[in-house]
């Protein structure tokens, strides 16, 4: 029985033209009738725009197209997973996934499944959609609760390198370190939880010049000055002085590369007054400067400033947001 519309007779061009009128999910399943098809959906330059891997139980893969449309792609996921009735200490809820073998990938909503016309790994389908949407940036992956049933060196040669590494605190230490041990080469790492042991190795990661460095947990004076990335953010609170002692070093030289940092100081030690910056030399600022300064970093309105100089006479804004217990310092670099 001949097709309703026999797409594939028509010239190329003209294929081209009425494939660029279709739904990406469309697009995804003509590329699998033929090596023909898919150089076809290819031909139509639908560009994604970015690729986020989120690893929990299964693992979604979200498409970004530049039209602000967004494609999900669930594998290994089965909502009737008798594992998830399994109480949250038991050993074998988390059963292994080979994801060298075959698997069938399931659109987000409605769950509909995807067969390619040659059985597909993970691997592959992850070629396949840097194909065939024009993809060849490196995409950012998040690690979640529940992601330990994935090995870690097979979602690496899957995915590659990546831009944007996120892992969360609900991932086992244990986990976490292999995630670190082989997605070494972010561009970006969000880290929740630190889960290594020796703070030589704490520290290597804290010399890496990433573009943004996120740390949730507790770190040291130490660890502060050897930052080497352009712009950071600490979740954990210091203290004051420890905040004191960096902006001085900073004034002679240290963290020469950074451009943005926000940090968090803990208020419960202003019982002995405010020392954060006792004994550095602060500029007023005029309000003017202070709005264009909010509007560039996306500041609230309630964020005061003032300016400090380096001995290079390179040009710090100190932004500061009280929020009950919590000092939060943004630290802008001018250049």
């Amino acid at each position: 029985m001949e097709p309703s519309f026999p797409l594939f007779r028509l010239p190329d061009n003209a294929i081209v033209h009425v494939l660029g009128n279709m739904y990406f999910d469309h697009l995804l399943n003509i590329s699998f009738v033929s090596t023909k098809a898919r150089t076809l959906v290819t031909s139509t330059l639908l560009e994604a725009d970015l690729i986020n891997i989120k690893v929990s139980r299964f693992i979604d893969i979200e498409v970004r197209f530049r039209n602000k449309t967004t494609m999900h792609l669930y594998f290994y996921y089965d909502g009737n997973d008798q594992n998830a009735a399994q109480p949250v200490d038991d050993p074998n809820r988390l059963s292994p996934v080979d994801i060298t073998l075959p698997v069938v990938a399931s659109l987000l909503f409605n769950y509909i499944p995807i067969h390619s016309s040659t059985p597909f790994n993970f691997i592959d389908w992850m070629n396949h959609i840097q194909t065939i949407f024009c993809f060849a940036k490196p995409p950012g992956v998040r690690f979640y609760h529940e992601c330990e049933r994935f090995d870690v060196q097979y979602l690496k040669e899957a995915i590659g390198n990546v831009d944007v590494l996120r892992v969360e605190s609900e991932v086992t230490l244990i986990y976490s370190k292999e995630i670190l041990k082989y997605f070494n080469t972010p561009n970006e790492l969000f880290l929740e939880r630190n889960p290594l042991e020796k703070v030589s190795e704490t520290q290597k990661i804290f010399i890496q010049n990433f573009k943004m460095f996120e740390f949730d947990d507790v770190y040291s004076l130490d660890d502060l000055l050897m930052v080497n990335s352009e712009k950071v953010r600490f979740r954990h609170p210091i203290s004051q002085k420890q905040f004191n002692r960096f902006v001085k070093l900073w004034i002679n030289g240290s963290n020469q590369r950074q451009q943005y940092m926000l940090l968090a100081i803990n208020k419960n030690d202003f019982v002995s007054g405010e020392v954060y910056l006792k004994g550095i030399k602060c500029m007023e600022m005029k309000e003017e400067a202070k709005k264009e300064i909010r509007e560039k970093h996306r500041l609230m309105e309630s964020v005061d400033m003032i300016k400090i100089k380096r001995k290079d006479g390179t040009i710090a804004v100190i932004g500061i947001k009280d929020s009950g217990d919590t000092l939060y310092v943004h630290f802008i670099v001018q250049h």
